[in-house]
């Protein structure tokens, strides 16, 4: 239903009278009456619809998000996510470093990082948490100072 009311609203310019950022709320509660879990990459209310991993998604998402995604994650209530994992690149360890207020890397310690960051994802077969990010930016900048 959330994709017919967005269609209605933003395609057609048609008021639906429904209050467009209450989506992914509503579908939580639907999920949660239900007990029919939501896909997460359900188009407008899944978990990871507005995620990416990948290095030029993850520019495009937070630059320019209308070039990866129907809607702009806010018309929905909500914003893009990037997460670290086997196919980030740079851009991706830039937006953690920044979001998580780890200050900048030098060349060589994005590297490293980056390198790290590739490995875990790959041997580990997920994705990495912040806090796992955090800790593999420290122990760079340990081995720096050593």
């Amino acid at each position: 239903m959330e994709e017919l009311i967005l269609g209605l609203e933003l395609l057609y310019g048609y008021d639906t009278s429904y209050d467009i950022g209450a989506l992914k709320e509503l579908s939580l509660l639907v999920e949660s009456l239900s007990g029919v879990r939501i896909a997460q990459n359900k188009p407008v209310v899944g978990e990871e619809n507005f995620t990416r991993e990948s290095g030029i998604g993850v520019n495009l998402v937070m630059e320019n998000p209308l070039a990866m995604f129907a809607t702009h994650p806010q018309v929905t209530g909500r914003k893009g996510k990037i997460v670290l994992g086997k196919k980030s690149g740079k851009p991706s360890i830039v937006y953690k470093l920044k979001e998580l207020g780890l200050g900048d890397l030098g060349e060589e310690d994005m590297a490293e990082v980056l390198g790290e960051v590739k490995r875990r994802g790959n041997e580990e077969r997920r994705l990495l948490s912040d806090a796992e990010f955090a800790a593999i930016v420290a122990s760079q900048r340990k081995k720096e100072r050593t």
